[in-house]
């Protein structure tokens, strides 16, 4: 008897820590989120309720995690069954709808971090299905935990509503988009959005009556192995078409002004709705400090919204991927993107003299080891608060 329950518990667990990863996955990142339930509306015919995108997506993470949460503490047992059995039924149902009319968009199933096809993501709900057949198919007696798992539970809601507070004000933790800092832009390579072509040689090699093809640019035994065969050379054409994302930035007339961005230390602050007089105000008088600091600064906005200080254009889509934040800030060095702001993170005039000081490879990873620690941290101690509490 006791194992049949262990057994059960374990699939909870499971569903659970699917739920809490794809949940605070979807919080990490709102703006990204809300683009996701978009297009979920668009393709259901529902666009009417596009204001509400970033609302709902955020309420349905919410969702997920506070089940998942649930789940792993074993609290409300009958009422989390019923509830994380609904919404397993109902996203397979929208994954079958989705895999039939096959949509060229993506599920969303967990945000940014992790991209399913329509396929994949039904079979993972199915999984999920015949593990919480396993959970509570023919339970009878749903017992009762122990009383230091609502407090576990209330820790871990309390730590996730901190962590989606922290998400809407701030840029993602971690950085999944094409823009992630490292990356370079299309125009500090013009050349790049011609197709790369190149011959790529296979060296090919026979073991014991089967063929391994092997990418080799010498003859010798592959893997230091004695018993495979050489046996011949294949040229294979590849071609590699855009390895850079593309910043487009314009003047007022259209004219294409990328090249801004790819030459020296750039400071980008990119709009992608209007701010209020007052912020626009503040952005202005940072990007005047970021230029007295030696920056090259643009401001550049989805439309012309003010006139008072020079602004180009690029499209809403771009924008809000190279920075969640309206108003962000993205440190270009000749064309390579170093770090990201929110607009209420970016730096004062003494950091940056210091970002102005320091090696770019420097900075990359400082900023990256830092986010990607917050979020691991984030992530082990709510794990820490549900296993261990």
């Amino acid at each position: 008897m006791r194992k049949n329950i262990d057994i059960r518990r374990l699939c909870a667990w499971i569903i659970g820590i699917v739920f809490i990863f794809s949940g605070c996955a979807k919080l990490m990142d709102p703006v990204g989120t809300s683009y996701i339930v978009t297009e979920y509306f668009k393709f259901f015919h529902l666009s009417f309720l596009s204001p509400i995108a970033k609302v709902m997506g955020s309420l349905i993470a919410l969702t997920e995690t506070t089940l998942g949460i649930a789940l792993m503490c074993g609290i409300f047992r009958k009422i989390t069954a019923w509830a994380s059995s609904g919404v397993l039924v109902f996203f397979t149902l929208i994954t079958t709808i989705l895999m039939i009319a096959n949509p060229e968009m993506d599920c969303g199933c967990f945000g940014e971090s992790i991209h399913l096809s329509h396929f994949q993501s039904l079979l993972k709900n199915l999984l999920l299905l015949l593990l919480a057949a396993g959970a509570w198919l023919g339970v009878k007696e749903w017992g009762e935990p122990q009383k230091r798992k609502y407090v576990s539970a209330g820790l871990s809601l309390l730590s996730v509503c901190t962590f989606a507070i922290f998400s809407y004000i701030s840029i993602p933790l971690k950085d999944y988009t094409d823009f992630s800092p490292g990356q370079r832009i299309v125009a500090s390579d013009p050349y790049s959005l011609v197709s790369k072509k190149q011959w790529q040689t296979l060296f090919i090699y026979e073991k014991e009556d089967s063929v391994g093809t092997l990418i080799r640019d010498t003859t010798e035994q592959p893997f230091g192995k004695k018993d495979w065969d050489f046996v011949g050379i294949e040229n294979r054409f590849i071609i590699d078409k855009y390895p850079m994302p593309p910043l487009p930035i314009k003047a007022e007339d259209g004219t294409e002004m990328d090249y801004l961005a790819a030459d020296g230390p750039v400071m980008l602050i990119s709009l992608y709705k209007k701010p209020s007089e007052r912020k626009w105000k503040n952005i202005c008088q940072w990007a005047e400090s970021a230029e007295g600091a030696g920056y090259i600064c643009l401001i550049v906005s989805d439309q012309p919204y003010y006139n008072d200080y020079p602004c180009y254009l690029s499209d809403k889509k771009t924008l809000s991927t190279l920075n969640r934040s309206n108003g962000g800030v993205t440190y270009l060095q000749d064309g390579e993107i170093i770090g990201k702001w929110s607009y209420a993170g970016r730096p004062d005039e003494e950091e940056l003299e210091e970002i102005a000081q320091k090696d770019s490879i420097e900075t990359i990873t400082e900023m990256e080891s830092s986010d990607n620690r917050s979020y691991q941290a984030f992530m082990l101690y709510l794990f820490a608060v549900l296993l261990l509490l």
